[in-house]
């Protein structure tokens, strides 16, 4: 019988660029995504159960991202991160409980002010004006 070579995370991460802390942090954002995407075609088709599985599995990753956040970041990441994966769990609670397709787009501007956040963070050399870029006005948010 043949032995199988052991592996290193080493080995792994080389191998696949998603075992890097941005790309897991990336998949999980892309997921977030296509979770959505399937949101609205069942909203679309009227297939409320299938929302609902598709609701449930982004509600989990959304939320699992939120937990997982490293308290070692720089705070002004910290917080707007923080806030961001809160504001996308509040707007997928309202499109879960009114089926308000049109709400929907609003997740993808969350989205592309994480990606813009995290790219902040993994590459720092390349971070552009943020506050220009982003598009999500969480102090009026949080206002009301």
């Amino acid at each position: 019988m043949q032995q199988i070579p052991k592996k290193s995370a080493q080995d792994f991460s080389t191998a696949m660029p998603y075992f890097t802390a941005d790309g897991l942090v990336f998949l999980g954002l892309e997921g977030v995504e296509k979770y959505i995407h399937r949101i609205r075609r069942a909203l679309e088709r009227r297939d409320f159960a299938a929302k609902q599985r598709a609701m449930e599995r982004v509600q989990q990753v959304v939320q699992h991202l939120l937990v997982t956040l490293d308290d070692n970041l720089p705070s002004p990441h910290l917080r707007r991160l923080d806030s961001l994966y809160r504001y996308l769990l509040l707007k997928l609670a309202y499109i879960n409980l009114f089926n308000d397709i049109q709400e929907i787009a609003g997740c993808a501007t969350i989205l592309g002010d994480l990606r813009l956040e995290w790219s902040a963070i993994f590459h720092p050399s390349e971070r552009k004006d943020l506050r220009r870029l982003s598009q999500v006005d969480l102090a009026r948010f949080l206002l009301g």
